[in-house]
């Protein structure tokens, strides 16, 4: 059993510290009485990120202080017990199974506006890599949103399931964090369910996408493969601005698919992809991450077609033209920390295979400043890592001791 104190428990010691009764800290920050006598008794073991948001403010903390800053994900670590069991009763309701007379927790009465907005801020953590605040806020939000889905009728019920099979990808992404591969592919599912009822034809797209990404992760190239080039078909948008958001999609799933092929070492194919995708930035022109539309799972423009590029390159194991292709990515801030980390560490390996051990710690360093929780789930960047660490004849390097650390791995 973890001993690690719950939501409810880091409020009231929180509260306590601050000097407020329930009451006080009810007018201050706006979220019910009812409800922060809830949590504290442990009677509401879950809240949305909203409602952690405001009593985040309230106290003067960051959400993920109420969440616990223990809950750290390392996919070589024993994966974290409480974020385990809140993902699978997300995506694993009893409530939801017949002959089981159990309700959900009470979400209170949320708007449509309310729930995109909360898986809004949901993708908003993740491409920030704040991991642990993204999973802590899916229980509620999953709960609340099927509540709705069941409510609602017409455009409404349509919004709803939207936002819930944006809410159960964000789920598998967090499974897959957690090591828990199986509980992220049936998260997929039920996000593709819930597109299909939603009636839109780019997050349908997205849900498959996401199960590419899921099967990639379990090495199962071909399904990726088919997976990826199918829903593409499906999609078959026109390149119009009119269709921006489908492109958009589509070119995402070219990428996918495009990864599938290198890792097959179908390189010809792989570059045709690639190309196929580029194209696509006739019309997805800026680097920006709509979280909007159905499409923040999908980050997409001409930055990214390039650090894939880099990819390609080190996946043919070509460190050269890997740094000689990320020297043409532009230093944007529209590239989100998770996609820009990501393609630093295709960088930080290329540098590490060549020799060039500064380089690639600086380059590591940068990620640790963008995105230090995502970076300890990322198996590159401990690859990286231990080769800069066990390299012949290195010389001690600045930072290298508290990345090693940061990564689990032994200090040097």
């Amino acid at each position: 059993m973890s001993t690690e104190p719950t939501i409810g428990e880091n409020l009231a010691r929180l509260r306590r510290q601050a000097g407020l009764t329930q009451q006080e800290l009810a007018g201050r920050s706006g979220v019910g009485l009812p409800t922060i006598r809830g949590l504290e008794r442990n009677a509401r073991t879950t809240a949305l990120m909203g409602t952690l948001a405001k009593l985040a403010r309230a106290l003067d903390v960051k959400p993920s202080v109420l969440l616990g800053q223990r809950q750290t994900l390392h996919r070589d670590d024993a994966p974290h017990e409480d974020g385990i069991r809140a993902l699978r009763r997300a995506v694993h309701p009893l409530a939801t199974l017949p002959g089981l007379q159990l309700a959900e927790q009470e979400a209170g009465t949320l708007t449509v506006a309310d729930l995109r907005g909360e898986v809004e801020g949901a993708w908003r953590r993740y491409w920030d890599g704040a991991l642990s605040e993204m999973i802590g806020g899916l229980p509620a939000f999953l709960a609340a949103a099927r509540t709705a889905a069941e409510e609602l009728r017409g455009d409404e019920r349509r919004s709803v399931r939207a936002a819930l099979a944006r809410g159960y990808q964000a789920a598998a992404w967090g499974a897959v964090h957690l090591g828990q591969d199986d509980l992220a592919r049936t998260a997929v599912e039920r996000s593709l369910l819930a597109a299909q009822g939603a009636e839109d034809p780019v997050l349908i797209a997205g849900a498959l996408n996401a199960l590419a990404w899921v099967l990639m992760r379990q090495q199962e190239n071909e399904l990726v493969a088919v997976v990826a080039t199918t829903a593409a078909a499906e999609l078959n948008p026109r390149f119009t601005r009119e269709h921006y958001q489908a492109v958009r999609m589509y070119g995402r799933l070219k990428l996918s698919a495009m990864t599938a092929a290198a890792r097959l070492e179908d390189y010809t194919a792989a570059r045709e992809l690639l190309a196929s995708a580029r194209r696509c930035t006739a019309i997805v022109d800026t680097d920006a991450t709509d979280l909007l539309n159905g499409a923040h799972h999908a980050a997409f423009g001409p930055s990214l077609v390039t650090m894939v590029g880099v990819e390609l390159a080190m996946v043919e194991e070509d460190p050269g033209e890997a740094l000689r292709l990320a020297r043409q990515v532009p230093p944007t801030r529209r590239i989100p920390p998770v996609a820009r980390g990501r393609h630093l560490l295709d960088v930080a390996q290329a540098h590490t295979w060549q020799g060039h051990y500064a380089e690639a710690v600086r380059t590591l360093t940068r990620v640790h400043a963008m995105a230090p929780e995502w970076m300890r789930y990322q198996v590159l960047a401990r690859e990286v890592v231990r080769q800069i660490q066990e390299s012949k004849g290195r010389r001690r390097l600045p930072n290298l001791v508290p990345l090693a650390r940061h990564m689990n791995l032994l200090a040097v």
